[in-house]
């Protein structure tokens, strides 16, 4: 194997954080359950989320080097392990047909209205197959080309509705108007479980960083990025759409791009929206699939490009399987995914490392004093 293609740089880390955490909760909102008080839903999360990937990157310093899955055969062995290793690999296989079918669902409802979604789910899979044969670099040299053009995107459609006077700032008042209780409903377990509880995938990407010296500052960094550009669009949305998004829209920032109307000349920007969309779900497909992949090379001590095509076909194929309708794939996010498979993959495993992974490497240290 080509180590070379197996490194990436400090901002290549930064770029991929954000396009992981912004990517498809652009696509489909956070927070709606607070409705006007989305926004503050999205900062006391974003919060909560800095310590999430402190925490991540609190259990690999115990263990420079290594990954989530060659942590969790250090310390639970590979009885015990290896099906937790198993577990994980079906939960990022899984992630990543939700993200896919997210993207999907967009693109046939706006865009390709004619065209099969499966034509859709084949074509962005192949194209993450090939990202993800060639090496993790090319996925954060990808990145690195398109990420300014989407950051200038996604300011840019705030500004064009403000000049458009599509946006009534009213609809922000009054600020806790029915109280704390909302918020704290959208952050829990939504908010903290996606995006912010899914970088828990970075387990497997950090141990790919160039240099180890600035991971930490960097990673919170961009969590605050994300958390600023997701408030920012929590605020478009409310304040162009109104406070009842749930009912409005499937896709609450492209029905409000939809409204930009400047000059009679700079109209349906919405295509910009979606082509931020893809970048976003580019990299959050191919972080949660890489996870996947390296989870079957710590089981089979096989390199993972070996498994990337027919991978691919089982995420593409259960990308259109997982649901049989929209409404079906979304109601199954809301309420099921993130109680029964987010909180246990997220924080129970990850908190149940911690003392193990202080006692075996005690206990490591011990034996190694005593020869």
């Amino acid at each position: 194997m080509n180590e070379n293609v197996e490194k990436i740089s400090i901002w290549q880390l930064y770029i991929l954080i954000i396009g992981f955490q912004v990517g498809s909760a652009v696509l489909v909102g956070i927070g709606n359950e607070a409705k006007g008080d989305a926004w503050i839903a999205v900062i006391i999360g974003t919060i909560i989320g800095v310590a999430i990937i402190w925490y991540y990157l609190f259990i690999l310093k115990k263990l420079p080097g290594k990954n989530l899955f060659e942590i969790i055969l250090f310390c639970f062995g590979k009885w015990i392990g290896k099906p937790l290793i198993f577990l994980y690999v079906i939960y990022f296989l899984y992630l990543s047909a939700r993200v896919l079918r997210d993207f999907d669902e967009l693109i046939v409802s706006s865009i390709f209205e004619f065209t099969p979604i499966e034509f859709i789910s084949i074509t962005m899979i192949l194209t993450i197959v090939y990202i993800l044969h060639q090496g993790v670099e090319v996925l954060g040299r990808t990145s690195e080309v398109f990420f300014p053009y989407v950051l200038t995107f996604i300011v840019f459609i705030g500004l064009f509705l403000l000049l458009s006077g599509e946006m009534d700032f009213h609809n922000l008042q009054p600020v806790l108007g029915d109280g704390f209780k909302p918020v704290m409903n959208a952050i829990f377990p939504g908010i903290i479980t996606f995006p912010f509880g899914e970088s828990i995938a970075f387990m497997c990407i950090f141990s790919k960083v160039i240099t180890n010296e600035k991971v930490t500052s960097t990673s919170i960094i961009a969590v605050l990025t994300s958390g600023f550009l997701l408030t920012y669009s929590a605020i478009i949305q409310i304040a162009t759409l109104g406070v009842n998004l749930k009912e409005r829209t499937n896709f609450p920032l492209l029905n409000a791009a939809r409204e930009i109307s400047l000059l009679d000349f700079i109209e349906r920007v919405d295509i910009l929206i979606v082509f931020t969309i893809m970048f976003g779900v580019i990299v959050k497909v191919s972080i949660f699939f890489y996870c996947g992949l390296k989870g079957i090379e710590a089981l089979t001590h096989k390199t993972h490009r070996s498994f990337t095509l027919p991978l691919g076909a089982i995420i593409a194929f259960l990308s259109i399987e997982i649901a049989s309708s929209y409404r079906e794939h979304i109601i199954e996010g809301l309420k099921f995914v993130p109680l029964y498979i987010h909180l246990p993959l997220q924080f129970g495993i990850p908190l149940f490392i911690l003392p193990f992974l202080f006692w075996k490497a005690k206990k490591k240290q011990k034996k190694e004093s005593n020869q």
